[in-house]
């Protein structure tokens, strides 16, 4: 199979004009759909819904829908979002009977009277108004807090909520300040600080003590996103002076791993903290790729923000590539992984294929999905958002060598 798949790759490429050895660009365009926004940091959808829904970090929730951004919010929670900090509305998800019952769930950033940061991370449940399918109005009175933490600091507060399998899962950093001190709390198990951690949504009326710990060892992961076709958790941890990394956790993982920090930043040894294991312990879990600050974009640095596997239909050559930002270094990478224990293809830095329409592509807060498992990128700096898709002129026959070529890559 991998002969036959080699063989028609080659005369693909070779009729297309490219040598054997090296893939032709795979001709790509940031469709801009919205813009005009005010501080996007995210967009979603659910399951096959057509309509784009985008958090503006100040409170507002904004239908995109055939073409245009609706002039009423789909939902307004400014007059309880503390912007302090790395602080917001950060996260959206919808769960899989989202057109039938008309729930959802958010995650943000509101006032505490007790936290010295003076931020609560909240996660809530809202309702729309009127028909659960077709609604473009949710009701912000419907509010249902189901997960509040006071944070020690106003920075890595973490980003995302996620729904798999009838779990919502949410991703919180260590609590903020540097070498996560003075309380290491990414390796500490009396707190979610530092640690995915996840809610059975079977549960009628959820409160905070009903989530549970999945994962712990991160430092910041403010995107995370799950693989909608296999259901493995790619993870965008932010690193501190030295690594950004992308950790993977399969989806037959029965959780409980330690993704090593502050005892490690990406594959570097870091610190030794009390009751924790040791540097490269056998328990600790490294990341499938970490990649450096050296050289980084002075006044900003370096922040990882995560990504998502495409699984859209547009563009098939893309199929299963995991593509994923860095909000600091305007870039844009895929890379492929091949199983829990396997090995990571090639990086590819895809930033220069992807040539917007309109605007500039450059300050990512997100790579995320729209209902048909299309990729959007989110600038945060523009107020814009684009879509990927086909480059208009792009010949049928470069992209059938492209996606020859990329079957090859994966039959190696």
């Amino acid at each position: 199979m991998r002969t036959a798949v080699r063989k028609i790759a080659w005369l693909l490429a070779a009729v297309a004009g490219a040598t054997a050895l090296d893939a032709p660009a795979v001709e790509l365009s940031g469709e801009r759909i919205a813009t005009g926004l005010s501080a996007p940091v995210f967009a979603a959808a659910a399951r096959d819904d057509a309509r784009v829904f985008i958090l503006e970090i100040g409170g507002k929730i904004r239908i995109l829908e055939n073409g245009a951004v609706l002039g009423t919010p789909f939902l307004d929670i400014s007059d309880r979002v503390n912007l302090n900090g790395e602080a917001g509305l950060l996260g959206l998800a919808f769960p899989s009977d989202y057109a039938q019952k008309g729930t959802f769930y958010v995650y943000y950033t509101g006032s505490s009277q007790t936290a010295a940061s003076g931020l609560e991370s909240r996660v809530a449940r809202f309702s729309v108004q009127g028909d659960a399918a077709t609604s473009d109005v949710a009701d912000p009175s419907s509010e249902q807090i189901i997960f509040r933490l006071d944070q020690p600091f106003s920075n890595h507060n973490g980003g995302t909520v996620a729904i798999r399998n009838g779990f919502l899962y949410l991703g919180l950093g260590d609590g903020g300040n540097a070498d996560d001190e003075p309380f290491n709390n990414a390796q500490n198990d009396a707190t979610p600080l530092g640690k995915m951690i996840r809610l059975d949504l079977s549960i009628a009326n959820p409160t905070t003590a009903d989530w549970t710990t999945w994962a712990k060892g991160l430092r910041n992961p403010f995107r995370y996103s799950f693989d909608r076709q296999t259901g493995d958790l790619y993870i965008g941890d932010v690193g501190q002076g030295a690594w950004e990394e992308i950790d993977v956790e399969p989806a037959d993982s029965p959780g409980g791993r330690n993704y090593g920090w502050a005892v490690m930043e990406g594959d570097a040894c870091f610190k030794s903290v009390p009751g924790a294991p040791p540097c490269n312990d056998p328990s600790l879990t490294l990341p499938i790729y970490e990649y450096s600050h050296a050289g980084s974009v002075p006044g900003c640095g370096v922040a990882e923000i995560g990504g998502s596997v495409y699984r859209g239909t547009r563009i098939p050559s893309l199929q299963g590539e995991y593509f994923f930002s860095d909000y600091c270094e305007g870039r844009i990478w895929t890379l492929v992984w091949d199983g829990d224990g396997g090995t990571v293809g090639p990086v590819d830095d895809v930033t220069d294929q992807i040539v917007a329409d309109a605007g500039t592509i450059r300050h990512l807060t997100a790579v995320s999905e729209d209902g048909a498992g299309e990729l959007l990128f989110v600038d945060l700096d523009d107020g814009d958002v684009f879509r990927l898709v086909p480059e208009p002129n792009a010949s049928a026959l470069a992209l059938a060598a492209v996606a020859a070529l990329a079957a090859l890559r994966r039959a190696r």
